[in-house]
Parts: structure tokens; sequence; C-alpha cells
């Protein structure tokens, strides 16, 4: 909502670029939280300084029909992004019973000067934002930056993430691949009262079926041909604490059963062994698939789909976390990996950020986290440009090559065309697979998880 009012101030106000400052009261500073800033990651100005702190200050709107020459403009905004300010108006954000929330801010007016009526417009709109902060206070979920957002689907997530890690019932975490489903789980975990216990991970497909009970359930010596030792599962290592049960939806159809009774009297027996082990632990499963159509298919148990779907929690897509969430993970990742890689990156270019606001993301979080790692090794200063983006120029679709470019005809089977554009991907990076993972948009192990049951489905 905050972002949809930045823009609609800029476009009634015929403006180049707006800003949202909220009030910071603990530092005495404004923090642009919705802003047109490609350049830098956030603006941060104390009361009184700038047109915004002014503004703050005197509780009153401000305009300035040339800034060249006023003190009351602040000039380092302009140094950092290398964006020409000319014109500028502000007005206080108002909570209903008088609290300062921010500053609204529009620059550059395309019709030369802000008019009286444009202050009077702008003043409509701050109120409005007043009247959504008020109501509507901004989310940051402190647990991981991968979370952070305000986007409606972002809200909603953290308002029934904030539910269930209150309790101990079972969560069904589902997203796309590539989303954050793991860093959730953690995130429910460390907010739980569990959080000073193990969490601990199992991927299902990580293993081959034969060893996923043993994994699960640990084994005696002498159970199976080179069981030497005794070796406790995954259950008994998240005793009091918290177990993720990541791609549930391709746990073996035989050991669904034996998962079940554990969820019902949270009891379980080593392989090989006859003592009956009673383990407390939080069951969290993760998955992409399409749980319902294997139950209708009886792939996987009814019983066991609602015994672990007490709460469900859907991680939203980077499309549906909007420009504004990926300029966020944008920045997340370029200070990680300009630190990581020791390169001097400090922002993007507009064209940068607008390539990367257009993409529409198939391989989610993950895949504008390879991107922007991509970015930072190729660049040589301090902004991140186009060439440096290993994207489509036009901002839409994947890097990999795709069924559009090679035509398939109408009816052509769906794992037909995946497993011929995995395997064009593939030989387009010379066989290499954490490359042609990289391109996809995938992990590594998703990408050879594909491989076998696009094989097997042939």
């Amino acid at each position: 909502m905050l972002t949809a009012l930045v823009d609609r101030a800029v476009e009634a106000l015929a403006g180049e670029r707006g800003t949202l400052y909220l009030l910071d009261p603990d530092r005495g500073e404004l923090c642009s939280w919705v802003a047109h800033l490609p350049e830098i990651k956030e603006i941060r100005l104390p009361v009184g300084q700038g047109v915004a702190g002014h503004v703050a200050m005197a509780g009153t709107p401000l305009s300035l029909d040339d800034v060249a020459g006023d003190a009351r403009h602040f000039r380092g905004i302009d140094a950092a992004t290398g964006f020409t300010t000319r014109s500028i108006i502000a007005a206080p954000v108002h909570g209903p019973a008088g609290r300062l929330l921010g500053v609204l801010q529009v620059v550059n007016s395309r019709r030369g000067r802000f008019t009286e009526a444009d202050e009077r417009r702008l003043l409509d709109l701050a109120g409005e934002a007043g009247r959504v902060l008020d109501r509507e206070p901004v989310i940051v979920t402190p647990a991981s930056p991968l979370l952070w957002g305000s986007s409606p689907a972002m809200r909603e997530l953290h308002r029934r993430m904030e539910a269930a890690s209150a309790t101990d019932v079972a969560v069904l975490l589902r997203g796309e691949t590539g989303t954050g489903k793991s860093v959730l789980a953690r995130a429910l975990h460390a907010a739980s009262e569990r959080r000073l216990e193990p969490l601990v991970q199992v991927d299902c497909t990580s293993l081959p079926p034969s060893l996923i009970e043993s994994e699960l359930f640990g084994h005696e010596r002498g159970a199976f041909t080179g069981a030497d030792r005794q070796v406790l599962g995954k259950l008994e290592l998240a005793h009091k604490g918290t177990l993720l049960l990541d791609e549930v939806g391709d746990l073996p159809l035989a050991l669904q059963g034996k998962l079940l009774r554990f969820l019902q009297d949270r009891e379980l027996e080593r392989i090989g062994g006859r003592e009956t082990i009673r383990v407390d632990v939080r069951v969290v499963a993760a998955t992409n698939a399409d749980l319902e159509t294997r139950v209708a298919e009886r792939r996987f148990r009814r019983d066991l789909y609602y015994r672990i779907r007490v709460v469900e929690l859907v991680v939203p897509t980077l499309r549906e976390r909007g420009p504004h969430g990926v300029r966020e993970l944008a920045y997340h990742f370029l200070e990680r990996f300009a630190e990581r890689h020791a390169r001097d990156v400090k922002g993007f270019s507009a064209a940068a950020m607008g390539l990367l606001q257009r993409h529409t993301w198939p391989g989610n979080v993950r895949e504008l986290e390879h991107c922007i790692e991509c970015a930072v090794v190729l660049s040589r200063g301090e902004r991140v440009l186009p060439s440096h983006l290993p994207l489509p120029l036009d901002g839409e679709g994947s890097p990999g090559p795709g069924p559009s470019d090679v035509g398939y005809p109408p009816g052509t089977r769906l794992r037909d065309v995946e497993l011929d554009h995995i395997r064009r991907t593939l030989e387009h990076c010379g066989g290499n697979r954490t490359e042609a993972a990289a391109q996809l948009g995938i992990g590594r192990n998703t990408l050879l998880r594909k491989l076998r049951q696009l094989r097997l489905a042939r």
C-alpha cells in the first residue's frame, strides 16, 4: 500500500522520484522506507538535515522551486546517487493523534515548479500514509533478511508464522523451489520455545529410499549388512528440538506409514532393535509438490497429509513480493557478496535495478542470489550495470535456452519439454551441473533429482 501511495504521489505531482521517510525516534533520524532509489540501499537523515529533516522538525510542508544555493537542501544524497535534484516538495506524515510518523517527498517537477495545488495533493496523500501506518505498523521479521518484506503476501506469512511459532503443532511449508522454505523453518525454530535445542534437517530426496528409514529412525549394530555400530536416527537427534522434513512429498510410500505412527504416538524403535524410545520433537515439513494430487493418486497417504498439515504456511514467490521486495533482497545479497569477494560495489545503476525488477524470477530468491553474486564478481566499479547481470536484456524469461527457442509442437508432454530444456542447458554449460543449476535457478540437488525423476517417467 505504501509503495503504491508513493507511486501515486509522483504521478499526481508530475515528479520524477518520490520517497517516504519513516521516523526512527530512538536515533532521531529519518530513514527511507519506500523510495525510487535504485542507486543506494537507503537514506538516513538526522531530523533537521535536508528538506525532509526540516519538514520533520517544523511539522509543516516545504517546497523549493530551485534547490541551488538553498542551505536546506542536503547535497550529499545527489553525490551518492549521481542523480540531480532541481526542485523538492515535502509534507509531514502524522498519525491520527498528531504524532509525527515520517515525511512524504517528491522531487523534480516535470512542469517546472510545484504549485499550491501540488502541496494540497501531497498533504492529502501524507494523511493517507499516516492512516495506513497507524492502522498497519510496518512489519520486519528479524530472523533473516530473506524474510523481510511488506507486500500483502509477506505480511500474511508473518502473521501466520507468529501464530505458529508460539505452539508445537506440525507445520507444512509450501512454496516454489528457491523461495526460502528452509529459511522459514529456521525462523520458526528460532522463534519457538525449542530454540535452544537442535534443529535437524532430513532431505527426503538426497538418499536412496533404502537408507531414508535408517536416516530417520536409526539402527542397531548388526541390523543389516554394513551396520557395524549403533546409529541414532534424526528423530532421536532432534529430541526436544525441531525436525525439518524437506521435500516430504518424495518420502517413499512404505515409510509414510511408519512416520505416521511416530507422529501419533511419539515413539519409535531403531531398525533391528526392540526398545521403544519416546521422543519429544516438533515436525516441520516442506514441499514444492502438489500433495493433494499425490494423495488423489495414492502416492501420498491422506492421513499423513492431514497430520503434517495442522498449520500451512505458503512462502510467496519473488514475483509476489513485488519490485520493492526484489530491491530489498538485491541490496542484501550485494552487501554480502561485496564483502565476501572484496569488491567495492555499493549499488545498482537505475537501468540495472529496472532489469532486476522486471525479471520474472522463475528460480525465485535462489536465482536472485546467484544473479547478484555473478554481478558483484563481474563489476569493477561502484555500481552494478545491466551488462553485469546474467539476465535477458528485456528482463523477461529465464537465462537458459527454453521451449520457445526450439518450437515444441502442440501436445508435447510437459516432462519431455522439461527434460529437453535441462539437457540443452547442461550442453550450454559444458556438462557443468552446478553452473546449469544456477542458470536454471534451482539447487544442484534439485537438478539431480529432476534428472532422475524425468528419466524414470520416460
